[in-house]
């Protein structure tokens, strides 16, 4: 049986010590110095968040084909970040006798003390996972709740980006108001009815959604939809009133809501 490399970084810009290349080099040099007869390397481009990678994938066939002695990494968290996801590949290693070696912290799971270093370094990694996340989350509630900025992707139908600020898009605009100014002035109909008397009038004056048919989703979506009127909502962070132009007024809003 054979060793094999693991090598991954999260993105393909990744540089500097942990690099595809760099973790290359490392597991080579190691296998070299230590005469360790290295099969292969496994390269992968994905977060070290999930179980579920190509890379990480096909080293579990090579383990269950019994064709692998050791697995080599240059660090642990390019083997895996999520600490209970880690001790639980660990296990699958170490119950199929397969040892793992950290190049770079002098990891040998073949020892007890390698064993309990491997899981510090596994649970010291998902922390900092954890307060990557949680320094996102934070910015992201400030950005929401001082700034008065939107924190999602896309801005609804009616707005999109523009150099990081969102802007009103002149010809969905009038859309949006006569989408708005049409429910309300159809009040009196059944809700199936009154939408599909829009949809036929949207059509008749040529408007769509972005190149594509209105649905009865779209209309509903924009007529439920408080940004146009000047709230937004972000899941845990609640509503705020926002600082971007607004579309319908907040009692034509009201009025169709």
């Amino acid at each position: 049986m054979k060793a094999i490399g693991l090598a991954r970084v999260s993105s393909i810009s990744q540089t500097d010590n942990t690099s595809i290349s760099q973790q290359h080099s490392s597991i080579k040099y190691h296998c070299e110095q230590n005469n360790i007869q290295l099969s292969k390397i496994i390269s992968e481009v994905y977060s070290g968040t999930t179980s579920d990678r190509d890379g990480l994938n096909q080293l579990k066939m090579l383990v269950e084909q019994n064709k692998v002695s050791t697995v080599i990494v240059y660090k642990i968290d390019r083997l895996m970040r999520s600490f209970t996801d880690g001790v639980v590949f660990i296990k699958f290693l170490t119950d199929n006798d397969v040892q793992i070696t950290s190049v770079s912290e002098q990891i040998d799971t073949n020892t007890i003390s390698g064993r309990f270093f491997l899981n510090i370094l596994l649970s010291m990694s998902e922390m900092e996972r954890n307060t990557i996340v949680q320094r996102l989350e934070n910015g992201k509630h400030r950005r929401f709740t001082k700034d008065k900025k939107m924190v999602c992707s896309s801005p609804p139908f009616g707005y999109r980006r523009v150099n990081g600020d969102i802007v009103v898009v002149d010809e969905e605009r009038e859309i949006v108001k006569f989408i708005f100014k049409s429910w309300n002035k159809y009040s009196h109909l059944l809700q199936h009815k009154r939408t599909r008397k829009i949809r036929l009038l949207l059509e008749k004056y040529g408007y769509t959604f972005r190149g594509k048919s209105f649905n009865y989703q779209h209309i509903k979506r924009i007529v439920n939809n408080s940004f146009y009127m000047g709230m937004m909502s972000h899941g845990q962070f609640g509503s705020v009133k926002h600082d971007y132009d607004t579309i319908v007024s907040t009692r034509l809003y009201n009025k169709c809501n």
